[in-house]
């Protein structure tokens, strides 16, 4: 059984090992390249560099294929609703008054790497960091502790409240719930239980949360806060930071216009 908090799994490998911070500049870096890059081939290599680092880090494959069953459906919308908005071009297939050009078929492949891309990138620090570190990397990169522990823990809690849409709806199905051979209107309403359900749950988590950070003086002034663990960069750590940078700026430079 896989224990996991918000999108943290747990493993052992270099990559668990490197400074918060690098990977946290990892994703800005892969994040950062999908947004000034319009190549796709650089784009389709940002997104397979990030499968290669997850593989060699050796995070479970469950996490790639949770993410994966997560980003399909957005993946498919826009590849589907893209190629609609960009009607220049030389068109490849006609449905009645809709044309589809080559032109709007690249950018819906472009939009959907790039989304996909920045997913994964961004989970390459989500998936081998827990929230805690990740609050401490965000603090020492100077950012103030209140707000790292409002980003830390919205990136945590966003993985848990995935988990409990997926176990409420099981039980729901458990309970009778049927979605097929129903129209969308139908399968809409049928939701609505389970919306519901997920709304008090997350209430209900939020009290909790607020019960325990007020438990532990949290917001209290006057006092210096301290901290158990120290983040120290290591040789490792500073190479993988330079080789980040390089390959960042190796990337810029290939997506400038010649």
């Amino acid at each position: 059984m896989i224990r996991s908090q918000g999108f943290y799994i747990e493993g052992q490998s270099w990559l668990y090992r490197l400074d918060p911070r690098v990977r946290l500049w990892y994703a800005g870096a892969v994040i950062a390249v999908c947004i000034i890059s319009a190549r796709i081939g650089l784009l389709a290599g940002a997104l397979l560099l990030s499968h290669l680092v997850l593989a060699a880090g050796r995070v479970r494959l469950r996490a790639v294929i949770t993410a994966w069953k997560a980003l399909l459906p957005l993946v498919a919308v826009i590849l589907l609703l893209q190629p609609l908005f960009v009607p220049q071009g030389e068109i490849v297939l006609e449905i009645g008054s809709l044309h589809i050009t080559a032109k709007g078929l690249e950018t819906g492949v472009l939009y959907a790497l790039r989304m996909a891309a920045s997913a994964f990138g961004l989970l390459v620090p989500l998936a081998t960091c827990p929230a805690s570190r990740l609050v401490r990397a965000f603090e020492q990169l100077g950012l103030p502790y209140r707000l790292g522990l409002v980003i830390g823990l919205a990136l945590q809690y966003l993985g848990q409240l995935g988990s409990m849409y997926t176990s409420i709806l099981e039980a729901q199905q458990a309970r009778g719930l049927r979605l097929e051979g129903r129209n969308l209107m139908q399968r809409a309403r049928a939701f609505i239980p389970t919306v519901v359900a997920l709304v008090i749950a997350a209430l209900r988590l939020s009290d909790n949360l607020a019960l325990g950070l007020a438990a532990r003086g949290f917001g209290v002034t006057g006092r210096k806060r301290t901290t158990l663990v120290q983040l120290v960069m290591r040789a490792t750590d500073w190479l993988a930071a330079v080789g980040i940078t390089l390959a960042l700026a190796g990337a810029v430079l290939l997506s400038l216009p010649r």
